[in-house]
C-alpha cells in the first residue's frame, strides 16, 4: 500500500478462518436449475459464531440473495455487511477463495524533529497551514493493515443439491426402509442432499476430517410438523394436511405436505411434499379441497398456493387424479392460473387477474381431450387521461381468438 508523507503501513497476512474453527473442509452445494448455492464449514463441534468479533465466520451461508434465515433455516447470506461481502470470493467449479475485507489498525505517531529553521516565506507559508516538514518537522502515523483470506480446493466431486439443516435428531437408514438404521444425526446438523422424493433425503454425512457415510432420512422425521385431517374426502381416499408454524411471523400455519389415505384400509398411499404455498387463509381443517378439476369424471384435490401479494392474484396447487396409477400428480397448468374458479356446469375453467388499480382481466378456458384451451378472454381498463374505460372481449373462433373493444364513460 502506498505510503504518505505523514504515515507509514506495516502489512500483515492472517487466516481468515477463526483458528477455534479447526477448518480442514467445506460442503458446497448447488441447486440444478437455479443460482442458489450453499456452503458448510466443517467446525469443530464447540465452534459457535462470534457475533462481537468484526469478521465472523457463520457455519454455513446460503447465496446469493437469501433473505430466509431463521432457525429451521440458520443460513447466513453474504453482502450482509462490509465484514462478509467478499466471502466465496473468486468462486469457482474448482475452488473457492474465503477473504475478509481488510483491517487498519492505529499504532503511533513517531513525531520527526526539524532539521533547521524556517526561512521567512517558509513562516508564511506556514501562517496559511503548509509547513515545511524540514523546517518545523512532523509527525507519521503508524498503521498495521491486515489481510485475510483462505483458499479451498476441490477435494473430490459430489452432485449434492442442497444442504439440509437439521432441527431435531433423526435416524438415518441404509436404504429407503425403516429397518436398518446406520446412525443418529443430532439435531443441529448439517447435512448435504444428493436427491431426494415426498418421503426420503438421500444424504452423505461429511465428517470433519472429510469421510463419507452414505445414508437416507425419512422426512416424517426431519420436520416437525402438525397433522390435520380434512373435511374434504372423496369414496377412496380421506386426506391429512401438515402444517409448521412461522416462527417470524403470526400469518396463519403453512401447509407443506399432503397425506393421502386408502379409506378402507387407512394406509397412506401417497405423500405430496415440495408444493410453493403461502400461509394459507382457510381453517386447517378446509385447507384441501376436492373437484374435479378437469372434468374426466375423478375428483381432483387442491390447496392454497401462493397469495399473489394482496390477495386477487392468489393461486392453487392443483393434484390430478391418474386412474391408472391411483396417484395424484401436480398439474402446472392449472396451478398458474390466478384467482381460479372450476365450473363444472359448463365444464369450464375460469382465471382473473388484477393487474393494476385500474386494469383487470380475465380468461376462460375448456378442455380439449387433455389439454387446457383458452376460448375467451375479458379486459377492462381506464385510459391513461381517465376519460374512457376500455373494454377488450376476445372469443375463439375456428382456433383463433378474435377481439371486439368498446368505450363507455367510466362512473364517478
Amino acid at each position: 500500500m502506498p505510503e504518505a508523507e505523514t504515515s507509514r503501513v506495516k502489512e500483515r497476512f492472517e487466516h481468515a478462518l477463526p483458528k477455534s474453527a479447526d477448518i480442514t473442509y467445506a460442503v458446497v452445494s448447488h441447486e440444478p436449475g437455479s443460482d442458489g448455492n450453499r456452503v458448510h464449514f466443517l467446525v469443530d463441534k464447540d465452534y459457535r459464531t462470534d457475533v462481537n468479533s468484526a469478521n465472523k465466520l457463520c457455519v454455513a451461508y446460503a447465496f446469493p440473495g437469501w433473505n430466509d434465515y431463521s432457525a429451521s433455516q440458520p443460513f447466513c447470506r453474504t453482502n450482509i455487511s462490509n465484514e462478509s461481502e467478499a466471502l466465496l470470493r473468486r468462486r469457482t467449479t474448482a475452488a473457492f477463495t474465503v477473504t475478509w475485507q481488510p483491517r487498519t489498525t492505529y499504532l503511533s505517531t513517531e513525531t520527526i524533529r526539524p532539521q533547521r529553521k524556517p526561512t521567512a516565506d517558509e513562516v508564511g507559508a506556514c501562517a496559511l497551514g503548509v509547513c515545511s516538514s524540514e523546517a518545523y518537522g512532523k509527525g507519521v502515523d503508524h498503521y498495521e493493515m491486515a489481510y485475510y483470506t483462505d483458499g479451498f480446493a476441490l477435494d473430490r466431486v459430489r452432485p449434492y443439491r442442497t444442504i439440509l439443516y437439521l432441527t431435531k435428531a433423526v435416524p438415518l437408514f441404509a436404504r429407503t426402509e425403516r429397518d436398518t438404521i446406520l446412525t443418529r444425526l443430532d439435531a443441529g446438523t448439517y447435512v448435504p442432499v444428493l436427491s431426494t422424493d415426498a418421503q426420503w433425503y438421500e444424504i452423505e454425512r461429511v465428517g470433519r476430517d472429510g469421510s463419507i457415510t452414505h445414508g437416507w432420512i425419512d422426512r416424517d422425521d426431519a420436520v416437525a410438523v402438525n397433522w390435520v385431517a380434512q373435511r374434504a374426502g372423496t369414496s377412496s381416499f380421506l386426506f391429512r394436511v401438515a402444517f409448521i408454524e412461522d416462527e417470524l411471523t403470526s400469518d396463519s400455519p403453512q401447509a407443506v405436505a399432503i397425506e393421502i389415505i386408502d379409506r378402507k384400509t387407512g394406509v397412506r398411499t401417497q405423500v405430496i411434499r415440495d408444493f410453493d404455498s403461502d400461509p394459507g387463509f382457510a381453517a386447517r381443517a378446509d385447507a384441501l379441497r376436492v373437484v374435479d378439476a378437469n372434468f374426466d369424471g375423478y375428483p381432483d384435490i387442491s390447496i392454497f398456493g401462493m397469495s399473489g401479494g394482496a390477495g386477487p392474484n392468489s393461486s392453487e396447487n392443483f393434484f390430478l387424479f391418474d386412474a391408472a396409477r391411483q396417484r395424484f400428480v401436480f398439474d402446472e397448468t392449472l396451478s398458474g392460473l390466478s384467482q381460479i374458479a372450476i365450473d363444472s356446469r359448463t365444464r369450464s375453467v375460469h382465471s382473473a387477474q388484477r393487474n393494476s388499480c385500474c386494469s383487470h382481466s380475465g380468461q376462460t378456458y375448456r378442455y380439449a381431450g387433455r389439454t387446457l384451451t383458452l376460448v375467451s378472454t375479458w379486459d377492462e381498463s381506464l385510459t391513461a387521461d381517465g376519460k374512457w374505460l376500455e373494454t377488450t372481449i376476445g372469443r375463439a373462433r375456428n382456433g383463433k381468438l378474435h377481439y371486439q373493444t368498446r368505450r363507455t364513460k367510466p362512473e364517478r
